[in-house]
């Protein structure tokens, strides 16, 4: 989760689906789909943008995204009523509310898959993110074939598994830059070849680099009893 001042990205797209929401003023958001091309800017308090989607946001007031695991948000539909309650929840809490607040407000709860083995795969990429540099792999470790693998993931999750992986490399490396790590030891531990691979990739996610979001100056805290449920990342601006 980031809270804090609205934001110069770029246009991107996240594996997983973001609650955006304005905690002042309205900010201004376009999506992006093939064949038609940008939408029009529209302004908005609150909107849950889905996973993998091309957007842009124009902020000039502070906001907070809720970052929703692929895992938990296709098991937590929300509608634009829900998504309006819970920011309004939220503007009445403390100022430095948590992730747990975050959650809650919008009655959002941890979940697994429902899939055991592909479970297995999910925890273990955890404790291992350099691990399964191959879906075979990953695919042995659930007792499927490559191919019943690809298509038991994609429905479990939501997501490709490459593209799903990456993600849970990206909150391992917001971890250990939480815990003192430089980006480079963080980017080595998670499974990138280089700072370099990191950054190119952190941007394409979240629409600035890794080193940005440090020279902003935040504070992380990681929600450590939610990585069973596939955690989230909390920045908070100093």
């Amino acid at each position: 989760m980031y809270v804090g001042p609205g934001l110069q990205l770029a246009p991107h797209s996240n594996a997983a689906a973001t609650i955006a929401i304005a905690l002042k003023e309205s900010f201004s958001l376009r999506t992006f789909k093939p064949p038609s091309g940008w939408s029009e800017w529209r302004s908005c308090m609150s909107a849950l943008i889905p996973s993998e989607t091309l957007h842009h946001i124009k902020s000039d007031g502070p906001l907070a995204f809720l970052y929703l695991d692929p895992v938990t948000d296709r098991q937590h539909p929300l509608t634009q009523e829900a998504l309006d309650q819970g920011r309004a929840q939220l503007l009445q809490m403390d100022p430095k509310f948590g992730i747990h607040d975050a959650f809650g407000a919008f009655d959002i709860q941890p979940q697994r898959a429902r899939d055991a083995r592909i479970q297995r795969v999910v925890l273990e990429i955890e404790k291992r993110p350099a691990a399964f540099g191959r879906l075979a792999e990953a695919a042995e470790l659930a007792c499927l074939s490559p191919s019943r693998f690809r298509a038991r993931f994609q429905v479990a999750v939501g997501l490709p598994f490459r593209r799903y992986r990456m993600w849970r490399r990206m909150a391992i490396v917001m971890r250990a830059v939480a815990q003192g790590q430089s980006l480079t030891t963080a980017a080595i531990e998670s499974g990138f070849s280089s700072s370099a691979h990191l950054s190119s990739a952190f941007k394409g996610m979240f629409g600035l680099s890794a080193s940005e979001v440090i020279a902003m100056g935040v504070a992380l805290d990681i929600s450590e009893d939610r990585v069973e449920a596939l955690g989230s990342i909390q920045v908070q601006k100093k």
